[in-house]
């Protein structure tokens, strides 16, 4: 069975998060170390950024 990319849910997941490190496609992670159900508001104004110059 050939193996594709997962489909990215979050379009702000395509940028990397300066806040806590994470990498394209990775969830945001909080203080407490645990997933976050929403993204950094930096990953956000950089995902925005990015598509604003395209």
């Amino acid at each position: 069975m050939p193996r594709r990319e997962p489909t990215i849910r979050k379009p702000e997941l395509v940028v990397a998060c300066s806040d806590c490190g994470s990498v394209p496609g990775a969830w945001c992670y909080g203080k407490a170390g645990q997933r976050m159900k929403g993204v950094h508001k930096v990953r956000a104004e950089l995902y925005q950024d990015g598509k604003a110059t395209r």
